[in-house]
């Protein structure tokens, strides 16, 4: 992934950590939305725009680089899918559930059950919820996951595979 910072991280602009990464922001959307109900609610296009909007208004200071900025426009882009699933059950019919599939499962969840797995995943263990966030929010392979974080290719298959399964666990329970 391309470092965007020059030199000086003071001398970045929200503006310009925004653009370099738009075109994989879509990328991630596209993902998101596709075949789903979700898009019913909510375009692609318009879900990077939305996360976009709420980066910009947000303080981007500590953001280190692309790989960063895509993971915090991920987590936004979450939100946003779950704010509008909410809005529309909200609505005088019930909305179908935004559903996603989580990877190397084949297995169907609910996008808000996974919100709330993933969320006591994080509180439980940070750095398996970190490698959950790499692998299906933003679609990174193992090996890119290896490259983003670090660490070796076993304890990411492990922290993968337990997690996987930790979330599977809690979401049909």
């Amino acid at each position: 992934m391309l470092d965007i910072h020059g030199g000086d991280k003071a001398d970045v602009l929200p503006e310009a950590l925004i653009t370099v990464c738009y075109a994989d922001m879509r990328r991630i959307a596209r993902r998101l939305v596709q075949g789903d109900a979700a898009g019913r609610f909510i375009q692609p296009t318009e879900l990077a725009n939305e996360a976009a909007i709420r980066l910009l208004k947000s303080k981007l200071d500590g953001v280190a680089d692309q790989s960063h900025m895509l993971a915090l426009a991920a987590r936004t882009m979450r939100q946003v899918l779950i704010g509008e699933a909410r809005k529309a059950m909200a609505g005088k019919r019930q909305a179908p559930a935004i559903i996603t599939m989580l990877p190397d499962t084949r297995k169907l969840v609910d996008l808000e059950a996974l919100d709330h797995a993933l969320a006591a995943l994080a509180a439980h263990s940070p750095e398996h919820a970190e490698i959950v966030e790499l692998r299906f929010m933003l679609g990174l392979s193992l090996g890119e996951v290896v490259a983003a974080t670090g660490l070796s290719q076993r304890t990411v298959t492990r922290r993968w595979q337990s997690a996987r399964l930790w979330l599977l666990d809690h979401i049909t329970a």
